[in-house]
């Protein structure tokens, strides 16, 4: 019995019973793991996967591939968690053999556990293959008619670069039809601003195109201009002076004014007649100032007032009657009839009143004329007047009247650039531009003298 033990065949078949033993029991623990794992089967969707294309990106453009697909994946809970955390697969188009054309392609995956099912949707892409083309186009450059302010016109548009480099496929290239940069801002444009803009391609539906732009913006150097004109002005007296004065002329301190406006309204424009009125003006040598009215459709003035000198000459009437009243210093007592032509006058100084109603006047006594820009160095000294003082008159509508005073009107005089010595000047004068003023005297004399 210890021999049979002992033999070698027996412990050979006794080694290869423990090995037979060891495999049946391996691979009962492997069926039930696998049988364990494969019943927690689990489904997830990974969306708006990125889609990789393979082609000849110098030489080809292709259109119709998705950017993104949605990936659906079956498997192991295990396996199908890992991949959706980790998402170390890739989803892409294989284009290296296609030649040109339009071709239906399916799009393929890799780096997916084997024990995953993965199905992609869409499964299959319409994909267009063309020859990368790159043109030069001009820019045109587009605005609102709403930028421009009213009375201004457009004087040049010009986009920065002029021209760019698009970038596409040859049947895009060969459908555009526009490339152009809009001027997008807010509010209105003042004299000259630069806009920085995108540049759109668009075909004839002005749908946009798939194609690369370089550069993708540019500057557009928008100016804007103020038609002007210049036209004369032309003195229209109205209104009755003293009695015994006839005018003999209106000489104005500027005989012409710029006007801003639309081409079309102030082509039409050649001068402007200016009221100056004279009624109660006393003195020949007056002074008046007035606003220059803005004709219709005139959107500004290059100034606002006119200053006009009054020259007045005795009338005829006035010179016979001072010498009847010579003559007939011991004349007989007035007759009744004779009253009657005072009648007449003072019926017509009625009317004229009547025909001022709508205005009033007011008079500013004694204002100082101010000496402007003289400068640390010179010393002003009155002439004529001594004072240095003048009398303002000032006639307008009534509510104008009302917020005028000596505190919101200066008289001046601007001696910017003038030298040591005795001058005679005009008197400027700063107030409300929508009355009349009258000087009791145009100019004044001064000297100048080292400080």
């Amino acid at each position: 019995m210890d021999k049979f033990l002992e033999s070698r065949w027996f412990l050979r078949g006794f080694a290869l019973l423990v090995a037979v033993l060891m495999f049946i029991t391996v691979n009962t623990e492997e069926e039930g793991t696998n049988t364990s794992a494969n019943s927690q089967n689990d489904v997830e969707v990974i969306e708006s996967v990125p889609v990789d294309t393979i082609y000849n990106e110098e030489d080809l453009v292709v259109t119709g591939v998705p950017s993104t697909v949605d990936v659906t994946i079956q498997g192991p809970t295990q396996f199908v968690t890992r991949t959706n955390a980790v998402r170390d697969f890739r989803v892409f188009l294989n284009l290296a053999d296609q030649e040109l054309g339009t071709h239906e392609v399916e799009l393929q995956s890799e780096g997916f556990s084997s024990q995953l099912t993965v199905t992609i949707s869409p499964a299959v892409a319409t994909v267009t293959i063309d020859e990368r083309v790159t043109e030069e186009f001009a820019v045109d450059a587009e605005f609102n008619q709403s930028i421009i302010p009213e009375g201004f016109e457009l004087e040049g548009i010009e986009a920065d670069p002029q021209t760019v480099q698009v970038t596409g496929a040859r049947n895009v290239i060969e459908s555009i039809r526009y490339v152009r940069a809009t001027v997008d801002i807010e509010g209105q444009v003042e004299d000259e601003q630069t806009i920085e803009s995108t540049v759109q391609v668009l075909n004839a539906s002005l749908d946009k195109l798939p194609v690369t732009v370089e550069p993708q913006t540019v500057d557009l150097n928008v100016s804007v201009t103020q038609p002007s004109k210049e036209v004369t002005l032309v003195p229209a007296p109205t209104g009755t002076p003293e009695e015994g004065l006839e005018l003999e002329s209106i000489t104005l301190a500027e005989e012409t004014v710029t006007i801003y406006g639309p081409a079309d309204t102030i082509d039409n424009i050649s001068e402007i007649e200016v009221p100056f009125d004279l009624s109660g003006v006393t003195s020949d040598g007056s002074r008046i100032d007035v606003p220059i009215p803005v004709p219709d459709g005139v959107t500004s003035l290059s100034s606002e007032t006119v200053a006009g000198v009054v020259s007045f000459t005795e009338s005829a009437e006035s010179a016979e009657e001072t010498d009847e009243e010579e003559a007939g210093a011991a004349a007989d007592p007035v007759t009744e009839d004779e009253e009657q032509p005072a009648e007449e006058d003072t019926a017509s100084d009625n009317e004229n009143n009547e025909n001022n109603d709508s205005t009033e006047e007011l008079t500013l006594s004694a204002l100082p004329v101010e000496m402007r820009n003289t400068g640390d160095e010179l010393q002003a000294t009155y002439l004529n007047p001594a004072s240095g003082e003048l009398n303002l008159r000032v006639t307008g509508e009534p509510e104008a009247l009302e917020e005028l005073s000596e505190d919101n009107v200066a008289l001046y005089i601007d001696a910017d650039g003038l030298e040591e010595g005795e001058h005679e000047m005009e008197v400027q004068i700063e107030g409300p531009s929508n009355v009349t003023y009258i000087l009791s005297q145009a100019s004044i004399t001064f000297s100048l003298a080292s400080a």
